[in-house]
């Protein structure tokens, strides 16, 4: 069963195309972050604040991706243990902070969990593509 959107009359949804964009960007987010950060980078006219704001805004894009990446190559289903790993990661980075600082922000912390994240999910996410990649090509030419 399929849901189809008409937009105007059209065979082809504006639906369509809207997630059409979604699924390539969360397929593909270094080009959401090269996007975002040429946007951001012109908008404030400060690379290092253009790579933080891109970095989060691809941060979004990051948590679905890995798990269909992973999903993709080795038909596993890691998007729950992806989920339970960010939100023992949060409790972590929390209790460290607590510890250190006794007075501390909400903002900066998330902002800190948020952008490690980035971090963690970019390298997971080239580790997951270069690795299925290779395993893909060595399949293939093994038949």
């Amino acid at each position: 069963m399929t849901l189809s959107v008409h937009w105007k009359g059209g065979e082809t949804g504006m639906a369509d195309y809207f997630f059409a964009a979604a699924g390539f960007l969360i397929a593909f987010p270094a080009v959401a972050f090269f996007f975002f950060f040429t946007v951001f980078t012109r908008l404030y006219k400060d690379p290092s604040k253009g790579f933080s704001r891109a970095a989060d805004c691809t941060t979004f894009l990051l948590l679905p991706a890995v798990p269909a990446v992973v999903e993709a190559f080795t038909g596993y289903q890691t998007g729950f243990y992806l989920a339970m790993a960010v939100i023992v990661f949060a409790l972590y980075m929390t209790y460290r902070e607590r510890k250190t600082e006794h007075d501390f922000e909400i903002g900066p912390l998330l902002r800190k969990i948020w952008r490690l994240l980035f971090l963690i999910l970019s390298a997971a996410y080239l580790a997951a593509s270069v690795i299925g990649t290779g395993v893909m090509i060595a399949d293939y030419i093994g038949r």
